[in-house]
């Protein structure tokens, strides 16, 4: 027996030809290399051929052929891909990118010093160095500044009995700037995953070449939307995983290809220019 899938929606359908217009776009010897069809019906315009397929759809936008073109030809790839039949995806270089710059934030901002109210900035690091240089302060005056310490405490080898008390700062004395690179370093295998607070090698997130080496164990962890859960699970200082997601390489090439095509449809003459408004 067949199985009627359709339920007998489909019974008092008509069929009416739809108004449509298509186009060929393909190199001049004829090659099919990146060759596709550029088609536009009521509400919607599709890629489709050599380079893959995508849609878009926009009822209000798209009601004719020349209102379409001259839609697509204008919008930001981003916001056409909104409209489209894809979805966003993980992105794991934006996410692995988050985290660094992030970790990276505050030791840019004690170096560089901070905009005060987005006007005046505060002094960091590097002007209070560079008036000890000029002699328009003491050099004890860029102790208060200085975030490259990182010194064991007196008296204290091991773990704590209570495990919210097991933390770096018992062993270490560092500028909280480095928090956050302490935080992963603590996370990544390889690095500090078995390895307790008190390990010495703690203190080399202070060495830039050290930071590149955990730099390129978050991109790698990143490289997966599960590793990068599992790295954000681990942070004390995050409320939510901002992982990061975006149209995937292929699907930006297609809405480019119709952005290319329905501009070039309006300077071949195809499609009128806009008037522009009195």
């Amino acid at each position: 027996m067949t199985t009627n899938y359709l339920h007998n929606d489909l019974d008092t359908h008509v069929m009416k030809e739809a108004v449509s217009r298509s186009f060929n776009f393909r190199r001049a010897d004829g090659s099919s290399f990146y060759a596709f069809n550029l088609t536009w019906s009521y509400g919607h315009l599709s890629i489709s051929g050599d380079m893959g397929e995508l849609m878009l759809e926009h009822y209000y936008a798209m009601p004719t052929f020349e209102k379409a073109v001259h839609w697509a030809a204008d919008a930001e790839n981003q916001y056409l891909l909104g409209k489209s039949n894809v979805r966003e995806e993980y992105d794991g270089e934006k996410t692995a990118n988050f985290i660094i710059q992030d970790a990276n934030s505050a030791v840019i901002e004690a170096l560089n010093g901070s905009k005060w109210f987005g006007k005046s900035r505060l002094d960091g690091a590097r002007q209070i160095a560079q008036k000890v240089r000029k002699g328009l302060l003491e050099k004890e005056d860029l102790e208060d500044y200085d975030i490259y310490f990182f010194h064991r405490r007196k008296g204290v080898s091991t773990p704590s009995a209570c495990p919210e008390f097991d933390i770096p700062e018992r062993f270490w004395s560092f500028s909280e700037v480095w928090d956050k690179w302490v935080q992963i370093w603590k996370v990544l295998e390889g690095f500090g995953h078995y390895k307790k607070w008190s390990d010495d090698e703690l203190k080399n997130v202070l060495k830039p070449s050290y930071r590149r080496e955990m730099r390129d164990a978050i991109i790698d962890m990143c490289s997966s939307e599960d590793g990068a859960i599992e790295l954000f699970r681990s942070f004390e200082y995050l409320d939510d995983y901002p992982i990061m997601t975006d149209y995937s390489f292929t699907n930006y090439r297609l809405v480019s290809a119709i952005r290319w095509a329905c501009q070039r449809l309006i300077s071949e003459g195809v499609v009128p220019e806009e008037k522009a408004a009195a």
